[in-house]
């Protein structure tokens, strides 16, 4: 798996050099997650986000993004019990692909999907590291992603997202399911700064006028003054 993340990783960066064609970057953020099945709430595990992207202009307000990132999940109990104590590092290589449909000028929705490869997992309970009685977590992850994305200005653009996982990242202890609870599951919020070092058209809303984006119009469809 890793050799062919390697290779991806190749692949990605001699895409961004076609500026005509592709468009592409890097970025970071942080993330926040929970582990939704473990009993605890709240986003409390911070972690961190970063990666390498690329993209196409399929047409004036859409693009296809494709990013190769590292990100960190998991779950945090800040409980001051020591027995109720609960701690879940997930470190995930992860591929997510989607579309970003321009609006309103400089802001862009986001919905797609990712898969992810688990690189690393450790938990603690009641201050026990890797309890043999604990479930493993599955080697592979895939998940669904929404966001919106902000643009800062030609090269920066600042990047919210939900990133959940569609299939149980592993099973609930004891094996049991509830209706659409099949097991544990990611729940996270990435905050990312995108740095664009090329873009997928010259002549791409990075660098057209409102006229260009027909954001005006749009505006006006969506009632907004």
């Amino acid at each position: 798996m890793k050799k062919y993340l390697f290779i991806l990783y190749i692949f990605l960066i001699s895409q961004i050099g076609f500026a005509q064609t592709f468009g592409g970057g890097i970025f970071a953020g942080l993330s926040a997650s929970q582990l939704d099945g473990d009993l605890s709430g709240g986003y409390n595990k911070a972690g961190l986000s970063f990666g390498i992207y690329t993209n196409v202009m399929l047409n004036k307000y859409i693009d296809a993004q494709l990013e190769l990132k590292y990100i960190q999940k998991g779950s945090n109990n800040k409980s001051e019990d020591i027995n109720s104590l609960y701690v879940s590092k997930l470190n995930y290589i992860e591929l997510p692909v989607f579309l970003k449909y321009r609006f309103l000028n400089k802001f862009s929705a986001n919905v797609g999907i990712a898969a992810g490869y688990l690189q690393k997992a450790s938990e603690t309970k009641g201050g026990i590291d890797d309890d043999p009685d604990s479930k493993d977590f599955n080697t592979f992850e895939f998940s669904g992603i929404a966001g919106v994305e902000y643009q800062i200005s030609n090269r920066f653009l600042f990047n919210v997202r939900f990133n959940y996982s569609i299939l149980p990242i592993r099973a609930n202890p004891g094996d049991q399911t509830f209706f659409l609870n099949q097991g544990q599951y990611n729940n996270v919020l990435t905050f990312a700064v995108y740095y664009q070092l090329a873009n997928s058209n010259p002549n791409s809303y990075a660098k057209r006028g409102k006229k260009d984006c027909d954001c005006d119009n749009r505006r006006k469809r969506f009632s907004i003054r």
